[in-house]
């Protein structure tokens, strides 16, 4: 039963795994972010976002993700995650995604066709809307000034979608590692079930400083800025 209780919790962590996030109409400046992924403050993980500027307006995007959970010493849980975005001039083109869940392996495989995505997993084909945003949120242009906006998510994790919505609260001062920040604050809401999945707070610069993420099973679970490097310094 507490095997089942981790495994659960730990899915959720990466059912919409938070990543940086980037500021309204701008790419990001810094080519490497990495956060510290965090339940009851201690450090179960580690996530990374690479950018990679091609050229032709192509942005490539590297993801890499790992947590441990142990238990009286003993790894009881552990996740590998990596995905590739290709961007170009704002849209989508294509993603793949590989994810190792102790003994479990899911693949997960998008490209652009026309006016839908084809999201492929083990076995199974499905068609997806243009209005689709992985739940990396390297979409550049997905965050809003004012107001809301509808869209469907996409689980890079599993290929599950589900309808939801983003709300920009304004302003607001957020204290992180002893330092107050002047950052956007975000909500996401999970339309199915009309409950708060996310919380984003993001300073001027463009940058997820703290994410928080709530969980079908009532954990709150935290990704917080570790550190970057600038394009010069990549």
């Amino acid at each position: 039963m507490f095997r089942k209780f981790l495994t659960a919790m730990v899915a959720a962590t990466f059912l919409v795994p938070l990543l940086p996030a980037n500021a309204v109409d701008k790419i990001p400046d810094q080519t490497s972010l990495t956060y510290s992924i965090e339940r009851k403050g201690s450090k179960i993980g580690t996530h990374s976002v690479s950018y990679d500027f091609t050229g032709e307006n192509q942005i490539a995007v590297d993801i890499e993700a790992r947590v441990r959970i142990k238990m009286a010493f003993i790894t009881v849980y552990k996740l590998d995650h990596s995905s590739q975005e290709l961007w170009k001039s704002g849209e989508l083109v294509k993603m793949t995604s590989e994810t190792q869940r102790n003994s479990s392996y899911e693949e997960v495989d998008l490209r652009a066709a026309d006016d839908h995505y084809v999201v492929e997993t083990d076995g199974e084909t499905v068609l997806a809307p243009r209005d689709l945003v992985p739940s990396s949120f390297t979409k550049t242009d997905f965050w809003i000034d004012e107001g809301t906006k509808d869209f469907m998510l996409l689980d890079t994790l599993s290929g599950l979608m589900r309808p939801s919505r983003l709300e920009a609260k304004g302003r607001i001062q957020l204290d992180n590692d002893d330092q107050t920040v002047d950052a956007r604050y975000y909500t996401i809401t999970n339309l199915d079930e009309n409950t708060l999945s996310h919380e984003f707070w993001i300073d001027d610069a463009g940058y997820l400083i703290v994410g928080t993420l709530y969980t079908k099973d009532g954990e709150t679970l935290t990704y917080r800025f570790q550190k970057a490097k600038d394009k010069q310094a990549a």
